[in-house]
């Protein structure tokens, strides 16, 4: 129940070439080059719990190509717009609305900016104490997706994609439209899923969803919230919660409305606008989706 390839690396090269891109998000070939180094003579023995490393050598161009292909053919790592990065198992899923269509995907790192914001927009009014929580922690980490030993954090986006220039129209009509860059359309919504690796709690993940308002009521909530939760249920996760103050209405109605259940309530766990206001604990359990 982890992304993380737990045990797996073949040699100490992909483990220390995994985890530069786990902590750095989306990193050329050429950074890859420059930054990583092995012990010398040994890139090809299996990873050492403990060696002391007396010389460390830059792994030759064949080596690195070699290691990165083995983890992008298992699934580990994938290149988009020539930049490695984590990989996650999961399509993208459209969406109409009436300001035009609306992608479901992974979260990419030049997301970054506009998953904060709109997470910051949500929380606005501190209705969403737990979007804004994560805001915070994606501003001051190097990777919006991480999936380590200790963690998992993953992020899928609502991406609205600007509407079709009328020569490019006809094109998109009659021919099947490929995955958009990572660049284009603006982010109206996020589902982040935040899951720690300790053993009596792998089971669980915690989960928060928010739209940008003017673009609520059309769906795109629904559909990023059923996207997650089967990506959930298929990397493992039995059950889901998320915890949000009694004052915010709207998410205690959406959640309800999708099968989430009150698990229960924290009194005053919260001081907004100078009053104390009760945490209400949510939960879903995935067999039951």
């Amino acid at each position: 129940m982890s992304v993380y390839p737990t045990g797996s690396f073949e040699n100490e090269l992909q483990r220390r070439i995994y985890e530069y891109v786990e902590r750095n998000g989306a990193v050329t070939p050429a950074e890859l080059a420059r930054s990583i180094e092995v012990d010398g003579g040994h890139s090809d023995s299996k990873p050492a719990r403990s060696r002391a490393y007396t010389e460390s050598v830059p792994p030759t161009q064949d080596e690195l190509q070699s290691c990165l292909e083995t983890l992008q053919a298992e699934g580990y790592l994938t290149d988009i717009d020539g930049k490695v990065r984590i990989a996650l198992s999961a399509t993208t899923a459209d969406l109409e609305c009436d300001e035009g269509v609306v992608v479901i995907r992974p979260a990419r790192e030049e997301d970054r900016a506009g998953v904060v914001e709109t997470m910051r927009t949500v929380a606005e009014g501190e209705t969403y104490v737990g979007a804004e929580t994560v805001a915070m922690e994606l501003d001051r980490e190097s990777a919006l997706v991480r999936a380590n030993e200790a963690r998992s954090r993953i992020v899928f986006v609502a991406i609205l994609l600007p509407e079709p220039a009328e020569d490019e129209a006809e094109t998109e009509s009659s021919e099947e439209r490929t995955e958009p860059p990572a660049t284009d359309g603006d982010v109206v919504g996020w589902l982040h899923i935040d899951a720690p690796a300790l053993p009596a709690l792998r089971h669980t993940a915690e989960l928060t969803v928010g739209v940008e308002p003017q673009y609520r009521r059309r769906g795109i909530g629904s559909s990023l919230l059923e996207y997650g939760l089967e990506w959930a249920s298929d990397a493992g996760y039995q059950k889901c919660y998320q915890n949000v103050p009694a004052t915010n209405d709207d998410a205690l109605a959406f959640l309800e409305e999708h099968g989430w259940q009150r698990d229960g309530e924290h009194e005053g766990q919260y001081c907004l606008d100078g009053e104390l206001v009760d945490e209400i604990m949510l939960a879903t359990w995935l067999d039951s989706q």
